[in-house]
């Protein structure tokens, strides 16, 4: 079918007609945003949320930006637009946006192995090294699960050594194949601007988007949160809906994963961006076709066809850090973020030139998601008047009441059996150590209460709760492994969603002995069976030499007990008569054996 000139002209001014009718109700409706201020209020009660902020744009400009509750709950202090939040997440489309600028300037290939630009990076299955890009880490598809554990309890300040903790890691699918989330990859991001630019990721953001966005009230880490003016502190809320302030974490190490802090008005100048193609007031801050392509799809997350709740739903995936979706047909682009004490929301819709951020100081909050949801369907013409409310919050960390009639089975060892040091290289050590009779796990930032639970298997709890109520079961279990010897080996607890249970080997402890104490040890040791010889090599370490074997190292737990460094559950038990070494007890799997020393020939 062919149309005329007319035809066009009439179908064009139709067109334009639409369109300006459409932005004029859009005006309306944001001149009336102040009407879902009791709604907005009314969630605070519903989710019992100390505070939050709101603010949405249009186009290149705030068009409302409001804080209910508060940032201070004890101190009565209350949320305002310029109220400091943890952003959580949110950082990793600031962390992306660095290598887009890359990319821009000729200096980094999204499909190159990462080990291109950062060679310090190497994989468990060396054909990743190989073949996993920057754009897989980009879009979490790399095949790896979270692991977040080893970031998270066990802390680190240094880049470095998470990126050597990263071998360890094992992916649990083939590259590619499914999207999982993980924020060592967004860590390896950070790493690569390093590398390229000899400059700090902290530099980096502050330097190519804090300082030309004018984000004065932006900064990186706890720290400076800490320091901030009106700066919000965190919560949580227990099983009794009580609002309870939470510590802030420091993340400092994976800091390009999630450790700026901002405001809802700061936050307004990155959407403007987005919206804008990478302008801010007609500046480049980002390059158009990395802005095309990080709200573009680059991987599937999920199907997330339409169902009688969600009939709005299309589809669900990745761009660049960050969330693809449909919202009641239009297309919105978003990103959350958690951390300790705080949730974050920041989405906007390309079409439409809308965004809307959402900063909340509640852990695992739902209210970011319920307001922008509000806001989106305000603007969109959508009745609002009969929504949904919150689903009452569920015992968060916590299972089910225990069996008041279940009598718990003993330890196989006192409590003191399971203390020392344990470690596993993807993660990293910590020490457990018995106070007050009972058993406690130590990490950097965090120190647990084990609870005696059945046989060898605790629950942990944070110890810096002042009230620990154990009649709920914790939703982690803590086991503790024998050895074939009968002594503790190892434990194992599971927190990835995605793997099994994460076993850590028991380290024995090491005492050093002079030269002349492991003199005494030396000699020619002889049973039926078996002959060995101890001998003090040139760097002062016993070494042991059986027949047709490889030479052993023993290391010192006590002034008689020695471990073999080279093989798990061996070690030697020496006996004394007076001053004289006089026999060896091998200890082994499959047994003890004794074998007398040889007495020297004068």
């Amino acid at each position: 079918m062919k149309f005329s000139s007319l035809q066009r002209s009439i179908a064009s001014l139709v067109c334009l007609g639409l369109t300006t009718t459409a932005h004029a109700q859009l005006s309306d409706r944001i001149g009336t945003l102040s009407r879902l201020e009791p709604a907005l209020t009314q969630m605070l009660a519903e989710t019992h949320t100390a505070g939050f902020a709101v603010a949405v744009v249009e186009k290149n400009k705030v068009v409302y930006a409001k804080g209910f509750g508060y940032r201070d709950q004890a101190a009565r202090l209350p949320v305002t637009p310029d109220t400091r939040f943890a952003i959580g997440s949110c950082t990793k489309s600031f962390t992306s946006a660095l290598l887009g600028n890359l990319r821009q300037q000729g200096k980094v290939d999204f499909d190159k192995p990462a080990t291109t630009y950062l060679p310090a990076l190497h994989f468990n299955n060396p054909d990743l090294d190989h073949q996993l890009t920057l754009r897989d880490m980009m879009c979490h598809r790399t095949g790896y699960s979270r692991y977040d554990m080893a970031w998270y309890l066990f802390g680190t300040d240094s880049r470095d050594t998470l990126l050597k903790r990263m071998y360890y890691m094992k992916p649990d699918c083939p590259l590619r194949a499914r999207w999982q989330y993980n924020n060592f990859m967004f860590m390896v991001q950070g790493m690569v601007t390093e590398q390229l630019t000899g400059k700090s990721w902290e530099q980096n953001i502050s330097s190519q988007i804090f300082e030309p966005l004018d984000m004065q009230a932006s900064s990186i880490g706890t720290v400076a949160l800490a320091a901030a003016p009106e700066r919000s502190l965190g919560y949580e809320v227990d099983d009794k809906n009580t609002i309870k302030e939470m510590k802030y974490h420091p993340i400092t190490a994976m800091g390009p994963a999630g450790a700026i802090n901002s405001t809802v008005m700061d936050m307004s100048k990155w959407l403007i961006t987005w919206i804008n193609g990478g302008t801010y007031n007609k500046k480049e801050i980002l390059p158009a076709s990395y802005v095309k392509d990080a709200i573009s799809s680059q991987m599937v997350v999920s199907g997330n066809l339409p169902d009688s709740k969600s009939t709005y739903s299309q589809f669900l995936n990745y761009g660049f850090a960050w969330m693809l979706f449909s919202y009641r047909g239009h297309y919105r682009v978003e990103h959350g973020g958690n951390i300790d004490g705080f949730t974050a929301l920041m989405a906007f819709y390309p079409t439409d030139s809308i965004g809307i951020v959402v900063l909340s100081n509640q852990q695992n909050s739902p209210v970011p998601t319920l307001v922008t949801d509000l806001v989106s369907d305000h603007l969109m013409g959508i009745n609002t008047t009969k929504r949904e409310k919150p689903k009452p919050k569920q015992n968060d960390g916590l299972g089910p009441e225990k069996d008041s009639t279940f009598t718990p089975h003993p330890a196989s060892h006192p409590l003191s059996a399971f203390a020392g040091q344990y470690k596993n290289d993807a993660y990293g050590y910590f020490d457990l150590y018995v106070k007050n009779d009972s058993l406690y796990a130590r990490f950097p930032y965090i120190t647990w209460y084990l609870y005696h639970e059945n046989y060898d298997i605790f629950s942990p709890f944070n110890a810096a709760d002042s009230v620990i109520d154990v009649k709920y079961k914790s939703n982690m279990r803590v086991q503790f492994l024998l050895a074939t010897t009968g002594e503790v080996d190892q434990l194992q607890f599971s927190f990835d969603p995605a793997g099994g249970p994460v076993i850590f080997d028991r380290v024995g402890k090491t005492v050093t002995l002079s030269p002349d104490t492991l003199r005494k040890f030396t000699g020619q040791y002889k049973s039926e069976g078996f002959s060995i010889t101890i001998k003090l090599a040139a760097n002062n370490v016993l070494q042991v030499y059986v027949p047709g074997q490889p030479t052993f190292t023993l290391e010192a737990e006590d002034g008689h007990l020695f471990r073999v460094k080279e093989l798990k559950n061996y070690k030697l038990n020496f006996e004394e008569e007076g001053d004289q070494v006089t026999a060896v007890k091998l200890m082994q799997p499959n047994g003890t054996f004794r074998a007398d020393r040889v007495k020297e020939e004068k």
